[in-house]
This record gives C-alpha cells, sequence and structure tokens, in this order.
C-alpha cells in the first residue's frame, strides 16, 4: 500500500492502537496528525512516526482531550492549517470503566464512557465531513466487541460501541453520495499498555492466559493486527466497502461469557 500524499488524522495517537495505526501510515508514506492528552506520549510516537517516515515527513502534534468541544475544533483546524486537508480520519480514541449499575457513581462513569466513545466519535466526523468532501475520504471507527454481546460490568462501555456500530452504517448512507466511505472495526482483547495499567483491581496475565486459551487462533491480538485492518480498509483495496463492521479478534468473541469480568476479578 502507498498512501503517499495523504493526510491522515487518528484520535488517540498517543499511545497503544492509535500509535501503531499511525505509525504503519507513517511508513507507508502518509503524512499523520498524532494527538493525545499526554503531551509526553505525543512527542515520543511523534519522533517514532517521523524516523519511520520513507520520506522523513514531520507529524502535526496536538495535545488534546477528544471529551472536550474546544480541543476537537482546535484539532481539526491546526491539522486543516498545516495539511490543508483531511484524507482518512480514524476514530481511535475511547475506553471503559468496569461499573455496575448498582455504583453509587454509576451515572458519573455512565456519561464518561458515552462521552467518550461516542460524542467525542460523533463529533469529530461531524467537524471533519466538510473536508472529507473535498477529497472523497474514508472514515474508521474502531469499535469493540463489547457491542456483541451482554457481558456484566460494561453497561457503558457496550452502550457505546453498539451506538458507534450503528453510527458507522448511518453515516455511509448518509455519506456515501458525497463519495465519503465509512466502516468500523470490532477489536477483541488487545495487547496494549492499557492491559498492564488497568485500575479495575485485575489480574492482567491472568487476562493474558485466559483471553488466549479462549481464542481459537490462540492468542491475544496486538496493536499491528488493528493497524493492518484500519490500513486495508482506508486502502483502494477496500473501495466498494462502506457501512461494514469487521470483526478482528481471533473468533474470542464466540467463546465469550457474559460473566467472564466477575470472575477475572481478584
Amino acid at each position: 500500500k502507498d498512501f503517499s500524499g495523504k493526510v491522515v488524522l487518528i484520535t488517540g495517537s498517543n499511545s497503544g492502537l492509535g500509535a501503531e495505526i499511525a505509525r504503519l501510515f507513517a511508513y507507508l508514506g502518509a503524512q499523520v496528525v498524532i494527538t493525545g492528552r499526554d503531551v509526553n506520549r505525543v512527542n515520543i510516537v511523534a519522533q517514532e512516526v517521523y524516523k519511520l517516515s520513507p520520506k522523513g515527513l514531520k507529524p502535526l502534534q496536538v495535545v488534546a482531550d477528544v471529551t472536550k468541544s474546544d480541543d476537537l475544533k482546535r484539532l481539526v483546524n491546526e491539522s486543516i492549517a498545516a495539511f490543508k486537508k483531511i484524507d482518512i480520519l480514524v476514530n481511535n480514541s475511547g475506553g471503559n470503566v468496569f461499573h455496575t449499575i448498582k455504583d453509587k457513581d454509576f451515572m458519573q462513569t455512565f456519561d464518561f464512557i458515552i462521552q467518550l466513545n461516542l460524542r467525542a466519535l460523533v463529533e469529530m466526523t461531524h467537524l471533519t465531513v466538510p473536508y472529507l468532501e473535498k477529497t472523497k475520504g474514508v472514515i474508521i471507527n474502531i469499535s469493540g466487541i463489547g457491542a456483541l454481546s451482554p457481558h456484566t460490568r460494561m453497561l457503558g462501555y457496550s452502550a457505546s460501541r453498539v451506538a458507534v456500530d450503528m453510527t458507522t452504517k448511518i453515516l455511509a448512507l448518509e455519506l456515501g453520495a458525497s463519495g465519503i466511505r465509512v466502516n468500523g472495526i470490532n477489536v477483541g482483547v488487545c495487547e496494549t499498555p492499557a492491559v498492564d495499567g488497568t485500575k479495575d483491581n485485575m489480574d492482567p496475565n491472568r487476562l493474558r492466559a485466559e483471553v488466549s486459551a479462549k481464542t481459537p487462533l490462540g492468542r491475544m491480538g496486538v496493536p499491528i493486527d488493528v493497524a493492518k485492518s484500519v490500513v486495508f480498509l482506508a486502502s483502494s483495496d477496500a473501495e466498494f466497502i462502506t457501512g461494514a463492521n469487521l470483526l478482528l479478534d481471533g473468533g474470542y468473541h464466540y467463546n465469550f461469557e457474559g460473566n467472564y469480568f466477575e470472575k477475572i476479578f481478584k
């Protein structure tokens, strides 16, 4: 794949999946926008991306919080000021805080997850569509297997991911006539810093072992799995694909138990 001349904006690209997506696009010749809340991580990933770029293209660095409207507007404005266009938007930012309906702070947690996983994605899309129309661009929404079946402790997360998947389909209908393709990826459990950095009292090594054992392909996902899928959906090889949600989990979803997280907590 050759993405020379393409501008790719990836939210949440200062770590994990987003950083790997940015690295691969840079390696394939694209000009990328690195963004996230952590200025140090943004700088580190930007340096990695610069070194991978065949033409030594310098990425744009924007420190931004996707849950804040002013930050999203600034992110888009700075991207356009720097590169004059956007060809590919990857809505990657997202996350989860394990919770139950009985938690005293449930609504606060629920609202935060919806804001992060759904509203930010919709607002980012709203802000970039005028530019994507000009380039006949591509939108790729990173979702999760939480959208596919009910899981305890994941009400906010699963609800947001279901909504993201339907958003992908509706946007494909609305934007197809403008030449914009919109697809999503339902990512399974993936090896990212979040696995080790969990704040939810889970044993990360137990999680790795049990997920690998339940995955027909015998391992957890890794960020490059996701990056390759994003690149495929953004490429001309997928020019007749829109409104699709690609399941990317090594088959793990088919062995997942709805009460699994009750068991994995210490």
